[in-house]
């Protein structure tokens, strides 16, 4: 069987089910999606990209068949397994299994490894299995938090905090599971991390930008450019030298515009507030906002 469009639609035709929902970048290119895959069996043929999976909840008798052997058994909540893209397996489910599953294109890896490591191809990030991962847990849980499902119809992450996640985990990813090269990977981004400050004069320019355009959907490469440097070198920096990631920081200062506004424009409608904030609607305003400061906005205001 030829390659789908894409991995999600493989693996709907495999499994007869679509996902719960899917996880989109501010593009509309699905980058996750949470299934609800129930018991039986299936075959995965070919897959676009490569997939990284969650187990959510559910059922953890699971066991995955490679060439007629059996590769992997006994899945457990909060495990992770890794499918190279292209790859073929048999897989069996006991039972209704709840995953998240990402999607990362190999250009994605490859331009992280031509940013970040030197070279022009990514290192082959290992085959595995339900590995226990306490850093990929902690992903996991914070991507579900700060992407959970609109109305049922999925979410759309914008690009700041989607860059952000994925330059992440494709450094954990490589750093640790990485099939070849893994010394030379681990040696250049140490020697990326030394000196891991900010110049006060960049992160002032930085920071200029980022006031500017905090209606704006604001993408990490802008951000890295005015410092000179890569991504995933730039995401360690400004963590160092601000205490906090670009999409936090970013965060922040929309809230504190939109205290701001809440106390000195009455008249202004809670939606439009949102909107001059860079919140994409007016119900992602809302929960933000009384998750960082436990009061709704028409609460804050009064």
């Amino acid at each position: 069987m030829g390659a789908l469009v894409s991995t999600p639609q493989l693996i709907a035709h495999a499994t007869s089910s679509g996902p719960d929902y899917v996880m989109e970048g501010h593009n509309g290119a699905i980058f996750g999606a949470r299934w609800n895959h129930p018991a039986g069996e299936s075959q995965l043929r070919r897959n676009a990209e490569h997939v990284l999976v969650y187990h959510l909840s559910g059922n953890t008798d699971v066991e995955r068949l490679q060439q007629g052997m059996v590769t992997g058994f006994r899945s457990r909540v909060g495990s992770v397994t890794f499918m190279p893209r292209d790859s073929e397996s048999d897989w069996r489910l006991g039972g209704n299994t709840q995953v998240i599953h990402l999607y990362l294109p190999q250009a994605m890896l490859d331009g992280f490894a031509r940013d970040t490591l030197e070279c022009d191809a990514c290192p082959e990030i290992d085959d595995f299995f339900a590995v226990n991962d306490s850093w990929l847990d902690g992903f996991f849980r914070m991507l579900t938090s700060e992407a959970p499902p609109a109305a049922g119809h999925g979410t759309r992450l914008e690009t700041l905090v989607l860059d952000q996640i994925q330059s992440l985990l494709i450094r954990h990813l490589v750093t640790h599971y990485s099939r070849e090269r893994r010394a030379d990977c681990e040696r250049v981004l140490e020697r990326g991390a030394g000196g891991n400050q900010l110049r006060q004069s960049v992160l002032k320019r930085i920071t200029a930008l980022i006031h500017e355009r905090l209606h704006e959907d604001i993408r990490l490469q802008d951000l890295a450019d005015l410092a000179c440097i890569s991504k995933d070198h730039f995401l360690r920096a400004f963590r160092d030298t601000v205490g906090q990631t670009p999409y936090h920081y970013v965060l922040s200062q929309r809230l504190e515009r939109a205290r701001v506004l809440l106390r000195e424009e009455q008249s202004l409608p809670v939606a439009e507030i949102a909107r001059r904030c860079g919140f994409k609607n007016l119900s992602h305003f809302s929960a933000t906002f009384r998750r960082m400061t436990g009061v709704s906005p028409k609460g804050y205001r009064g």
